[in-house]
């Protein structure tokens, strides 16, 4: 706060290199509009709308301290809220339910996106749920349809009709049936694709760095050294790249004025000098760490139970019942 008071036009490097909120740190600082009926904490909402443009100072929510800076304001005034409900005919309902059971009916035995295409009407795409599931693709609560998928008649092909209210016509079709036990290669590929194509260029990347300074080390490959300032452990964001414990903690534990070796970070490869480590300051009182352990130990009990679950060998019957 002293900072940016000193000097206002620091506020957006500060915001960046000292911020523990990434959303914050990553664009320097700047939030968009915000109206009294948005969705943000009291505290930080009372600062912006009983201050004046230019005004700097500090906001205390549930979420922690905030040092704002009022930067614009606009006035506006809702005159009046517009409405108008839109239902369906009674013909257009038929219509729709004629156009749907149609479709029903020829999709047991004709291709279903070719059908689909033929009859213009729209294909979301497949949809993986599982016995216990409520919701299906975008519409919630559809139990129904998922119990209907693991009903012990509904086979690979198999098509039935739903309807969901307030939103009409939903004809699934049974695309496919995972055994238990590990997802196949096809299935794995979307969740895993991105990380090993990120591997495999860490990897490359990694072979290209030589150098024994980050100057020559950046000139071969054509990037910009940049200062981190005021990193921490606590808060692991480096300025430009988020969310970087590993960088992070290499800084910390490297040699000052020691190259380090390349590290494959959640971004990037990044290679660290690090200038000066600053110790902390003795700590009078840990009141303000216990609160924050202690909330962090509320959700523990979770991640025990489900490391049981997992080494246990359960047989789940919940979807029998519900």
């Amino acid at each position: 706060m002293a900072q940016v008071q000193a000097n206002p036009g620091m506020f957006q490097m500060l915001a960046m290199t000292t911020s523990e909120d990434p959303s914050v740190s990553q664009n320097g600082g700047a939030m968009p509009y915000i109206s009294k009926n948005d969705s943000f904490a009291k505290g930080y909402k009372d600062f912006v709308f009983n201050n004046p443009v230019g005004k700097i100072g500090i906001a205390e929510t549930e979420f922690g301290y905030h040092i704002i800076k009022v930067d614009d304001k606009q006035d506006a005034i809702k005159l009046a809220t517009i409405a108008e409900k839109i239902e369906p005919s009674e013909a257009t309902n038929n219509k729709t339910y004629e156009q749907a059971t149609k479709f029903e009916m020829e999709a047991a035995n004709k291709d279903f996106a070719a059908l689909v295409k033929e009859m213009k009407l729209t294909k979301t795409d497949p949809v993986r749920v599982k016995a216990i599931d409520e919701n299906f693709a975008q519409f919630p609560n559809q139990r129904q349809i998922v119990k209907w998928a693991f009903d012990g008649d509904t086979k690979i092909g198999s098509v039935k009709r739903f309807e969901i209210v307030n939103v009409g016509q939903v004809i699934a079709k049974v695309k496919s049936i995972s055994p238990k036990g590990m997802m196949s290669v096809a299935e794995a590929r979307p969740q895993v694709e991105t990380i090993l194509k990120n591997k495999k260029k860490a990897e490359m990347i990694i072979k290209k760095i030589k150098g024994s300074d980050l100057a020559s080390i950046a000139a071969a490959n054509k990037v910009t050294v940049m200062n981190a300032t005021d990193l921490s452990i606590e808060a692991p964001n480096v300025p430009g790249a988020g969310f970087e414990p590993k960088v992070v903690g290499m800084a910390f534990t490297s040699k000052a004025g020691v190259v380090s070796k390349p590290i494959e970070g959640n971004s990037g490869v990044f290679v660290v000098n690090t200038k000066s480590v600053t110790k902390a300051p003795k700590v009078a009182k840990y009141d303000e760490y216990i609160a924050k352990v202690r909330q962090q130990a509320v959700g523990n009990s979770g991640r025990v139970l489900q490391v049981l679950q997992n080494d246990a060998d359960i047989e789940d019957n919940r979807a029998n019942f519900y």
